[in-house]
């Protein structure tokens, strides 16, 4: 793939993730400056860096301040992405009733206020230049009805209002938004919610299996590097649930 952005410089939130360690090996492979974030897994976060020849951060997504800082630490240094990948998220498997408070606000500090900070952030310098993608990984298109615990569902339904706002506000700077509703992956969130629910979504799915990390990260990267005319929407990207 080649990018149309002249030139290209890339921010993936959620580097170190199975789906973001794919999304950042597809950019390698485009030749595109990219930074990461990530959080816990410094070993695997290094060896990314070291292999793909790009550039580690360190950052808790679910603090804003922390989050803030980052971004301007990187505008700062003279690193202006002008192509943003969100692929951070967090999906612990809850019932309703043991949802809390902490729980309910990290996910959707980690799933979409990250997101927003982003979108606030890097917005004047895409729409400055007069182009920007910003491509939001999420997991629901709100066309089906999938079992998804629900703290989880409310933070991909914001995602999805959110880019179709951004986009009627910065689709005339040309800035482009979307989000990719994905299913089930091998690896990755998968592990955090359960077998039943795993069980279940195989059951739902047409093609009776979980996606494959590297098939995700193809629609994203053609969304971040290829689309230009596709804007505010959400892509579903699921096995046909």
């Amino acid at each position: 793939m080649q990018s149309r952005l002249n030139p290209p410089r890339a921010l993936v939130f959620g580097g170190t993730g199975t789906l973001g360690a794919e999304v950042l090996k597809g950019l390698a492979r485009a030749n595109i400056p990219t930074a990461f974030t990530w959080h816990q897994s410094r070993e695997r976060a290094h060896a990314l860096a070291s292999e793909l020849s790009m550039r580690p951060m360190q950052v808790d997504l679910s603090d804003a301040v922390a989050t803030r800082g980052a971004l301007r630490a990187l505008r700062e240094e003279g690193f202006a992405p002008n192509l943003f990948i969100h692929c951070a998220g967090l999906n612990a498997s809850a019932s309703l009733d043991k949802i809390t408070d902490e729980l309910w606000q990290k996910t959707m500090a980690v799933n979409c206020q990250s997101a927003f900070i982003a979108c606030q952030e890097l917005a004047p310098t895409m729409a400055q230049a007069g182009e920007g993608h910003i491509v939001l990984v999420g997991a629901l298109d709100r066309t089906q009805s999938a079992p998804s615990p629900v703290h989880f569902a409310a933070s991909q339904g914001a995602l999805s209002a959110m880019a179709m706002a951004v986009s009627k506000e910065l689709g005339p700077k040309g800035v482009r938004i979307n989000v990719v509703a994905l299913g089930l992956l091998e690896g990755g969130l998968s592990r955090e919610v359960g077998e039943k629910l795993v069980a279940d979504y195989k059951g739902f799915s047409a093609l009776r299996r979980l996606g494959r990390p590297e098939e995700a990260a193809k629609a994203i990267l053609w969304l971040a590097l290829e689309n230009t005319y596709m804007n505010g929407k959400v892509m579903p990207v699921n096995g046909g649930i």
